[in-house]
């Protein structure tokens, strides 16, 4: 319902309106009626109004002067104005102050009613303009959040105005003053983590840096579209700020080790000098992270630290092909310790000449493996390649381990091609699986540190001698000792699959139909029945 005050002061015109008008099904409530514009304003200023009839000539306030005070103090009150002057400059007036409509005494019960109604429209429609303009400022302020993130993500990635930084800052409460920012991007070192688990990392990095931020001026700590988390810090003297930038850093580090227990590497940029350079220096401290590479793990690194650092690269020709030749004919010793030689040699170059030498080098020693007449892919592990494993690694130092891990696989086939003792190995697989079938948590793993072997070079000489995998063979050894005890003994499936190796009888069961084709019970019932 709309409130209506009715002002008139002739009674008779009050109480006419006031009891001919079906104010409810119109949609409207009379609140009040008065014969004056003083008493009619306080009416007005005590209660929601949403619509005033008013007579032009009345007592202490006229309607024009009421009207005039009404539009000024609620705007968005509409007024209809009944009067009996038939003159153009009343009727100017009541236009100027804005009235909804202006009606010549006497009106009818009906011209009222089709007057009421086209207000009523009115209202309508702005109440509905209201709540949808409600609606989207809601929605705004929900919104607050990702609008701030989505702008912070904008300005590390496209050129900003200092206008639009400062607007938007101050809109979006973040608590920068200056344009002049410093970027540090914050990067965990771990690759032992799956999908879901970066994923929690990255999150709980990002939280432990938001709250660590909390309440400090000019430092602001969000998500890039990478799950990575950046930092941006105000400071008008770049002295000042790399000093903040790497204590700051070393905190950072220090917190998250504690509570989350992994290291991070942290890049630090140059000083921007306006909004429009940010995008430049998050450039700048994603180059910096790209250092760890030469420099290692748990590193705060400043990118003006490396550019001064740059030097001639010249390739160690005399130390790789002595390497080469020793995967070919020497020890696994000699071969890291021409590897080790290698990479101190390439932490004195660039980082950009220095991976790609690194790649160079990869394929010689692919390309010596084939020489051999072995195959390489197994060396690489499961990726597609040696390059596609390079890409995987952040450091040079588990670039080095990893070379160093593959060369040996390589000097050992190599050695035991010349001998028998491949066989022996995978006797002694087969042995300790004889001896230990029942330990559940028997694996490829195990095997491997029991036989002082890799999983890629174990894997690929079991599978040459026996013509199964490892793990196939272990199931099928598994599961013949599991035969023997159903068809001889009284023992429960459960019991069975543990004394069979298997700690999950529910996937003992799975494992066995799939095999053998039937279940463990069926099994048994048709052994059974066969006697």
């Amino acid at each position: 319902m709309y409130r209506v005050v009715l002002v008139d002061d002739e009674e008779i015109v009050r109480e006419g309106i006031r009891n001919r008008i079906p104010w409810g099904e119109l949609g409207f409530e009379l609140i009040g009626t008065t014969e004056n514009g003083q008493e009619a304003l306080h009416m007005i200023q005590s209660n929601q109004v949403d619509l005033l009839i008013t007579d032009i000539s009345m007592p202490i306030m006229d309607g024009l002067a009421l009207t005039e005070k009404v539009k000024t103090i609620f705007p968005s009150i509409k007024v209809i104005i009944l009067s009996g002057y038939d003159q153009f400059e009343y009727a100017q007036n009541a236009i100027k102050l804005g009235v909804q409509d202006y009606i010549l005494k006497p009106i009818t019960s009906k011209e009222m009613k089709t007057l009421l109604l086209d207000v009523k429209k009115t209202l309508d429609e702005e109440m509905s303009g209201k709540a949808y303009l409600e609606s989207l400022r809601r929605q705004v302020k929900e919104s607050l959040p990702l609008l701030k993130e989505r702008f912070l993500n904008q300005l590390i990635s496209f050129p900003v105005s200092d206008e639009e930084f400062g607007r938007s800052c101050s809109y979006l409460s973040i608590p920068l003053s200056t344009p002049s920012c410093m970027v540090l991007l914050i990067d965990f070192d771990s690759m032992d983590h799956g999908f879901e688990e970066t994923q929690l990392l990255q999150f709980a990095i990002l939280n432990l840096s938001v709250e660590w931020f909390r309440g400090r001026e000019e430092m602001i700590a969000f998500s890039n579209r990478h799950g990575q988390t950046v930092i941006l810090m105000s400071c008008l003297n770049e002295q000042h700020a790399q000093e903040l930038a790497f204590s700051i850093s070393k905190e950072i580090q220090e917190v998250i080790q504690a509570k989350l227990k992994t290291a991070v590497t942290i890049g630090i940029s140059n000083l921007a000098s306006q909004a429009k350079d940010i995008h430049v220096c998050y450039q700048e401290a994603l180059a910096a992270l790209e250092y760890r590479f030469i420099l290692g793990k748990n590193q705060v690194i400043h990118i003006s630290d490396m550019e001064k650092k740059q030097s001639v690269f010249s390739q160690p020709l005399d130390l790789e092909k002595k390497l080469l030749t020793n995967i070919k004919v020497g020890s696994i010793e000699e071969t890291h310790q021409l590897i080790d030689s290698i990479f101190s040699y390439l932490e004195k170059s660039g980082l950009n000449r220095c991976k790609l030498y690194i790649m160079e080098l990869l394929v010689m020693i692919n390309k010596t493996f084939y020489e051999l007449g072995l195959e390489a892919q197994p060396f690489w592990g499961e990726s597609l390649g040696p390059m596609t494993e390079f890409h995987q690694y952040k450091t040079m130092n588990e670039i080095k381990d990893w070379l160093k891990s593959v060369c040996k696989d390589a000097n050992l086939l190599i050695s035991e091609k010349r001998t028998s003792s491949v066989k022996q190995q995978v006797e002694q697989a087969k042995q300790y699986i004889l001896d230990h079938y029942a330990d559940s948590s028997i694996s490829l793993s195990t095997i491997c540190k029991y036989l002082h072997v890799s999983v890629s070079y174990f894997s690929l000489t079991f599978k040459k001698e026996t013509g199964e995998t490892f793990v196939e063979y272990l199931t099928k050894f598994r599961l013949e000792k599991a035969k023997q005890l159903l068809r001889g003994t009284d023992y429960k499936t459960y019991e069975i699959a543990e004394m069979a190796g298997y700690s999950d009888p529910q996937y003992f069961s799975t494992v066995f139909k799939k095999q053998v084709g039937v279940s463990p019970k069926d099994y048994r019932s048709s052994v059974q029945t066969a006697r």
